[in-house]
C-alpha cells in the first residue's frame, strides 16, 4: 500500500485510467494490499460488515515494530453504513471499576469518520457508551492516539470495544491496550445537557 501522502494521487490517477469513481478507485487501490487473518478475539461487526474487510496488515507494514490491523471498505455500492472489528467479554471482574480502551489509529481517505469504541452492557441493554463520534477521524491522517473511557457499574453484564470505519477508505489500528484506570482519569462519554423543564407542549392552534 502507498504512503499515506501519496494515495489520493494514486486514486485519481486510476480514475483517470479507469473513469471510475473515486470510492471505486479508492477501494480497488486499498485492495491490493493482502490482509492476515484477524488475532485470536476479534471479529466483524456493524450495520453492514459485508461491506468491509478487516485483517493484520503484511509484517513489512508495522507500527513501531508490532502488527497492525486494518479495516477497510470493499464493497461496490456506495457505502451506506459502518463497520466494525471488536471484542466483547464478560464485565464481572471489571464491575465497579474505571476502564480504557486505548490505540493508536492512522486514517486513509476515510470517507465519512472512524474512531475506537468502548461500550459498557447491562443485561439487554447498553449502560455507557463512546465511540468517538464527538472527536471522529476523517480523511487522512498520521498515527495518532485514540482512548475511550467509562465506568463499568455494578450491574455491567459485558463490555465490548473496537474500532469502527463510517462511509469508505480504511483506518489502521496498532498498539490496542484495555486496562482499569484510577478515578483521577476522566470519562470520555459525552452527555447531552438535560434541559431544566419540558418545553414545546403548546403546539398553537390549529
Amino acid at each position: 500500500m502507498p504512503q499515506n501522502k501519496d494515495l489520493k494521487r494514486l486514486v485519481r490517477a486510476r480514475m483517470a485510467e479507469t473513469s471510475e469513481n473515486y470510492t471505486q478507485a479508492l477501494t480497488a487501490l486499498l485492495s491490493e494490499t493482502g490482509l492476515d487473518p484477524l488475532p485470536d478475539g476479534w471479529h466483524m461487526a456493524g450495520t453492514r460488515p459485508a461491506d468491509y474487510d478487516a485483517g493484520l496488515l503484511p509484517r513489512g507494514l508495522a507500527y513501531d515494530g508490532r502488527r497492525v490491523i486494518q479495516l477497510r471498505f470493499r464493497a461496490a455500492d456506495p457505502p451506506t453504513g459502518f463497520g466494525t472489528v471488536m471484542q466483547s467479554f464478560d464485565a464481572t471482574r471489571y464491575r465497579g471499576r474505571r476502564v480504557r480502551f486505548s490505540a493508536v489509529l492512522r486514517g486513509e481517505e476515510i470517507g465519512d469518520w472512524a474512531g475506537t469504541w468502548l461500550r459498557i452492557d447491562a443485561a439487554g441493554s447498553t449502560r455507557a457508551l463512546d465511540n468517538m463520534n464527538d472527536r471522529p477521524l476523517r480523511g487522512t491522517t498520521g498515527w495518532t492516539e485514540a482512548a475511550n473511557v467509562l465506568d463499568v457499574g455494578e450491574d455491567s453484564a459485558s463490555v465490548h470495544f473496537g474500532v469502527l470505519l463510517s462511509g469508505a477508505g480504511a483506518v489502521d489500528l496498532a498498539g490496542p491496550r484495555f486496562e482499569v484506570v484510577g478515578a483521577d482519569v476522566p470519562v470520555t462519554m459525552t452527555l447531552r445537557p438535560l434541559a431544566p423543564e419540558p418545553r414545546g407542549l403548546d403546539f398553537g392552534a390549529a
